[in-house]
């Protein structure tokens, strides 16, 4: 989506971090009672001056517990169909108003969160794309994401001279 459908500005800011790994992020698109129909949300943004209010709820939140960014999706315009008056938000998941918890598995780990927004702000200048057309920007996101998650894990060619060199030093040094 930011790659995409960012401005200049955003691509200069977030891209090199992104790219250097030296921020994580996450993406808060499903809520609660919105099942697979992401276009139904329900978590608003109102307009406040130079800042958006963000209040609702987000689950199945991916590293949300350790993320400095979010990409969000929220409600800016009721009228018209579902699919228009979202927008696309960079959210700083780090700030007053944002609450991440985390959901147990049954395996003990948590991957998996759920982020509470009570009154979280957002400056005007991190949507990306355009007020109320990110459905547009949810479903690119999506699209990445989704190539990226069925792409095969690269095949590496076993050196067995390399690998048996490895071992004799590492029981050489082990004497």
């Amino acid at each position: 989506g930011l790659f995409t459908f960012g401005t200049p500005e955003q691509c200069e800011r977030y891209l090199p971090e992104i790219l250097a790994g030296d921020v994580t992020w996450c993406i808060g698109m499903s809520e609660p009672n919105s099942g697979s129909d992401l276009a139904s949300l329900s978590t608003s943004a109102v307009r406040d001056g130079d800042e958006w209010v963000i209040n609702g709820q987000k689950v199945w939140n991916t590293s949300a517990h350790h993320a400095d960014y979010g990409m969000l999706l929220a409600r800016t315009n009721r009228d018209g169909s579902k699919h228009h008056g979202i927008t696309y938000f960079v959210l700083p998941m780090r700030q007053p108003g944002v609450e991440v918890r985390p959901i147990k598995q049954m395996n003990y780990h948590s991957s998996f969160n759920e982020v509470f927004m009570t009154d979280a702000r957002i400056p005007t200048n991190m949507i990306v794309g355009t007020l109320d057309d990110g459905w547009r920007v949810a479903r690119a996101t999506l699209a990445h994401e989704r190539t990226f998650s069925t792409m095969r894990r690269p095949k590496f060619v076993h050196n067995a001279a390399t690998e048996s060199r490895a071992v004799r030093e590492a029981e050489h040094e082990a004497e």
